[in-house]
């Protein structure tokens, strides 16, 4: 099991250079394909981001009550942040933990982690600031009073909403 140091500021546990400060109330199990794995036996450093969309599918479908349309919300990613921890190998079971941060008025911040099921360690960590999109304007827009609510809720934070 990997040493987790404290953050300073949050005295919130700290993985690299993301911090997780809430529990996580979405974890979407994953499954290692073939295509998945390098010449080493260990997960390519570019698949952790594949594994990571397809847990935010899971996040959004289920912040939206399980029907999610794709235009809703129009998000997209503007910054993202990975730190590798520990080598990922086949035969782990591995899920992603999913969660958001920080919720500011177009944009919010989504943290990710790659844990082993079975040991908990995280293997790898991410955050990505997501920004809220007016898909005619071309412009960022306000995160909508509905999307707010819903992340929330899901969230179990009142200060989110």
């Amino acid at each position: 099991m990997q040493k987790i140091s404290m953050d300073n500021e949050t005295k919130k546990p700290r993985h690299g250079s993301v911090v997780a400060t809430h529990p996580f109330h979405c974890i979407t199990p994953v499954q290692l394909r073939f295509s998945d794995i390098d010449m080493l036996g260990h997960l390519n450093n570019s698949r952790y981001f594949e594994l990571f969309d397809v847990a935010k599918n899971d996040y959004f479908t289920r912040v939206a009550g399980g029907d999610l349309k794709w235009q809703r919300p129009p998000v997209m990613i503007a910054n993202i942040n990975c730190d590798f921890l520990s080598q990922t190998t086949f035969n782990e079971r591995v899920e992603v933990q999913t969660q958001v941060d920080r919720l500011g008025d177009k944009s919010f911040v989504l943290i990710q982690q790659l844990v082993n099921s079975d040991t908990g360690e995280v293997k790898c960590c991410c955050a990505a600031t997501m920004v809220n999109f007016d898909v005619k304007a071309l412009v960022p827009a306000s995160i909508s009073p509905e999307w707010r609510q819903a992340i929330a809720r899901f969230e179990h934070r009142e200060d989110l909403a």
